[in-house]
């Protein structure tokens, strides 16, 4: 089977190279875009937070050596989840918000829903002082990105809640907008729905600590359905969450794998490479 797919993927790229002879010249277009934005901000350094869950929600956890985690166990449906962790980094200019694959979520995840996506209706974060950790204060968020946005749709109807309300789903602004009834979604169709996702969040000012910062990151899910037995969770499946000094931070809209590849000049890349980057390009 999987032979088979990969030989219909290769039938579909030959295809596409025949209709469209100028592909070489689009592809070095959306490259220069790529890296321009990469030097941008993009592929910025990023340290990792390491988090504990803060939150008596049910929900378990498993923690992983590179500082993600994976929901486990029973999963609500609405719910605010909390979680803490310190960083070293005297300036904070954004906020990065990883969605990582996992066997063990439906589909290989990186949601927990029956499809492995999910629905992310708020992000928030609160900083304290390491030496005044009971007084933090809520960031404002001034701007949002992601490697993949959709347009505003209807919530599915398999996670109807019986309220009668309308709930969306769509793009990362969702995600800072205030409003429990907007969530960030990743559903890219079929066959692109399984795979990493990020999203980056920048206050509106940066955050200046010398002693560095507590951080706590609240995920508000609230675009699940009204059955929680009856598997209509929508919520995050693993994640991990890291922080920046960059000047001008931003999703990176590339898999590290293909921006390792995209780095290697285009004369020295072997022909797998080429077609590798050729498949990731022609998904978009």
């Amino acid at each position: 089977m999987e032979l088979a797919a990969a030989l219909g993927g290769q039938q579909i790229e030959d295809d596409l190279k025949r209709r469209h002879p100028d592909w070489p010249a689009r592809l070095a277009a959306w490259e220069n875009e790529i890296a321009s934005a990469r030097r941008g901000g993009a592929a910025s350094d990023w340290s990792v937070v390491s988090v504990k869950n803060e939150g008596d929600n049910a929900q378990r956890y498993v923690e992983h050596p590179d500082g993600s985690l994976t929901a486990w166990g029973y999963a609500p449906t609405k719910w605010e989840s909390q979680f803490q962790g310190r960083t070293d980094l005297q300036r904070i200019t954004a906020f990065r918000l990883e969605l990582l694959t996992d066997p063990n979520l439906p589909l290989g995840g990186p949601g927990r829903s029956p499809t492995g996506l999910f629905g992310l209706s708020e992000f928030q974060v609160d900083v304290a002082e390491p030496a005044r950790p009971d007084k933090s204060t809520r960031v404002n968020l001034l701007s949002a990105s992601a490697d993949f946005d959709h347009e505003p749709r209807p919530l599915d109807r398999m996670y109807d809640d019986r309220t009668g309300k309308p709930r969306l789903i769509g793009p990362v602004v969702f995600a800072i907008d205030g409003k429990d009834d907007t969530a960030w979604g990743i559903d890219a169709g079929p066959g692109r729905r399984n795979v990493a996702r990020q999203a980056v969040f920048v206050p509106s000012t940066p955050i200046e600590l010398p002693q560095g910062a507590i951080l706590t990151f609240h995920l508000v899910q609230k675009h699940g359905g009204w059955n929680s037995d009856d598997n209509q969770n929508n919520n995050l499946g693993r994640f991990r969450f890291s922080v920046t000094n960059a000047e001008t931070p931003t999703a990176d809209r590339v898999p590290r794998a293909v921006g390792d590849l995209l780095a290697i000049p285009a004369a020295r890349r072997t022909p797998d490479q080429v077609a590798t980057i050729f498949s990731y390009w022609r998904s978009t």
